[in-house]
């Protein structure tokens, strides 16, 4: 499979929803498979929380494959012989997008917390003047997860007729408060270690790296279901079985965070965290209309919604109300509801059962959609 590792330079201005103006900034992404001649089979990938442009394969310099290589590929559900996958980073992410980490060209120094906030929205506006910018003037499909998902229905919203099917899996269309609270502790936890410096730690030669690791280690026990974690860890102790009786960790749980928490501060950027949490955080795709139908009126194509029983961050009911919405909008609809232990991860670490859902979606003709009343061929 053929990758491709770029950054676009983007010398457009963009107007933020908090008022500020970038007036050029980067987007880094990469891409798999080619687009053919009619330009009919670009999918737009969007990555959640955590994760970048880097989805499948592995490029060069990079020694772990893509967050959902399992995904991408020859003859896998989003099939690079039929689709041109573009995955783009988000605009604030960690990756080599215009970020918090970047050079402010007002001073020449990176602009740590003077960066300007950025919402979900401002994100798929970026990543509309991106396909501009590759010469993609729609899209078959738009898929993402979690913080992806919400990318997905931004774009049903403010880019209704520039793409086909929309695939929204493990999201919801507005966070709750219980979300907005576990952010703010993965913030205080990076944002209290000394080391952080008011975000000012680039080239200091310190970062706020026990910071990350608690904010990491509390990521694990949000994303990894209880089910899972009891049967892969239960309450075994760590090493020749012996207690201790003091504070050091002794059970294998203790130690399985302890390593998720060492070198977390080098695989994203603190900063990025922080502002890509906020931006969850202001997610609310209702709030400008009177209902949330409203948001997806314009929208012609096709919608798929996937949630997971055991999801207890974005359940199930919860993307129901988006079906419904969808529904009243008069766009086709449907929401499937996978059983998986895996919770909230579950569209990364179970993908066994999404894989046929995720496949069919992208293959089906839908009856009565001009646009989609064919299969794609395979690539010759």
């Amino acid at each position: 499979m053929e990758i491709t590792q770029h950054t676009a330079q983007i010398n457009q201005a963009l107007r933020l929803e908090s008022g500020r103006m970038l007036n050029q900034y980067a987007l880094a992404y990469e891409t798999y498979g080619q687009l053919n001649a009619a330009g009919d089979n670009a999918v737009l990938l969007c990555h959640g929380y955590t994760a970048n442009q880097h989805a499948a394969g592995r490029p060069v310099g990079r020694p772990k494959a893509g967050w959902w290589d399992v995904a991408i590929g020859p003859g896998k559900p989003m099939d690079t012989d039929r689709f041109f996958v573009l995955s783009s980073n988000v605009l604030g992410g960690a990756g080599g997008s215009t970020s918090a980490a970047s050079l402010d060209p007002k001073t020449g120094k990176p602009y740590g917390m003077n960066f300007p906030l950025i919402t979900i929205g401002d994100m798929v506006n970026a990543q509309a003047q991106l396909a501009s910018h590759l010469g993609i003037a729609r899209f078959h499909a738009i898929v993402g997860g979690c913080m992806g998902g919400f990318q997905v229905m931004e774009w049903m919203a403010r880019f209704p007729s520039l793409f086909d099917k929309a695939m929204v899996i493990a999201a919801t269309y507005r966070v709750s408060a219980h979300t907005i609270a576990l952010l703010s502790l993965i913030r205080e936890a990076i944002c209290s270690d000394p080391d952080w410096q008011n975000g000012d730690y680039y080239g200091s030669g310190r970062k706020p790296n026990q910071g990350m690791g608690l904010a990491t280690a509390f990521g694990i026990c949000i994303w990894m279901g209880r089910s899972v974690m009891e049967q892969r860890f239960a309450n075994r102790t760590h090493g020749d079985g012996q207690l201790r009786y003091g504070f050091a960790p002794e059970f294998e749980i203790e130690h399985f965070l302890h390593q998720v928490a060492a070198g977390s501060g080098e695989k994203i950027d603190p900063n990025a965290l922080i502002y890509l949490g906020r931006a969850m955080q202001y997610f609310d795709l209702s709030r400008p209309y009177r209902q949330l139908s409203d948001a997806f009126a314009g929208f012609r194509g096709v919608a798929l919604l996937v949630s997971y029983d055991s999801d207890w961050r974005y359940p199930a009911d919860e993307m129901e109300l988006i079906n419904q919405a969808l529904l009243a909008a008069g766009i086709p609809s449907r929401h499937a509801t996978l059983s998986s232990k895996f919770g909230h991860g579950a569209f990364i670490y179970d993908f066994a059962s999404l894989a046929p859902v995720l496949e069919d979606f992208l293959l089906r003709p839908v009856p009565g959609c001009p646009n989609l009343q064919r299969e794609l061929p395979r690539s010759a």
